[in-house]
């Protein structure tokens, strides 16, 4: 019932506001597809992945920044990182901007408790992860809601705390002390990505 309101409360406040999201191709985003969500600038990081950070942690749990260098000898394999799925609140069938939303991955590693993203507190910063506390020992977890935003070609991501649904945060990058590049709550230049379509025509990078 919290999360019904939650969702009538955004469709609200951004109906004026709202438009679909759209994949690299221009089509637009569905809650029954999976894709890549890919940094927009070029050169910089690929798309997302998990991995362990340590902190006593015993799965791969920690979002991460996949590195990503087209121009090395030899170039990275892989820059598309894990495919995600993005599932709207209201079912609408299609992934609008400014609307409430979970973001998991489309694979999860089975030692996770979820496939959905959370943030934890790390480092003296709030940073992307998955699970729950089993996940994350000692640790604060925040739960809540994302929306996606436009930002000027592409797209950026804002975390909504469950219990202050109107307070939303941007998500930038975060270096981590094993010199992962982690997604966290930022105040500074929110991370700017794109998507593309896993198994699509333009998924390979």
């Amino acid at each position: 019932m919290k999360l019904a309101l939650l969702a009538f409360f955004f469709l609200l406040l951004n109906s004026s506001t709202a438009e679909v999201v759209l994949d690299n191709e221009g089509e637009p985003l569905l809650p029954s597809r999976d894709y890549y969500m890919v940094s927009f600038i070029s050169p910089g990081p690929g798309g997302v992945s998990l991995a362990n950070s340590g902190n006593n942690k015993t799965c791969p749990v920690d979002v991460i920044a996949v590195p990503c260098c087209r121009n090395c000898i030899p170039p990275t394999e892989n820059c598309n990182g894990e495919a995600l799925k993005f599932n709207p609140l209201a079912k609408i069938g299609i992934v609008p901007t400014n609307h409430p939303l979970t973001i998991s991955f489309a694979k999860t590693p089975s030692c996770a408790q979820s496939p959905e993203w959370i943030l934890v507190k790390e480092e003296g910063a709030w940073l992307v992860g998955i699970g729950g506390p089993e996940d994350h020992p000692d640790t604060e977890i925040l739960t809540g809601l994302f929306i996606i935003e436009r930002y000027f070609a592409g797209y950026t991501l804002k975390f909504c705390p469950k219990h202050l649904p109107e307070i939303c945060g941007s998500l930038g990058l975060h270096s981590d002390a094993n010199q992962n590049t982690r997604l966290a709550l930022t105040n500074d230049i929110p991370y700017m990505v794109h998507f593309r379509r896993a198994g699509g025509r333009s998924s390979a990078i």
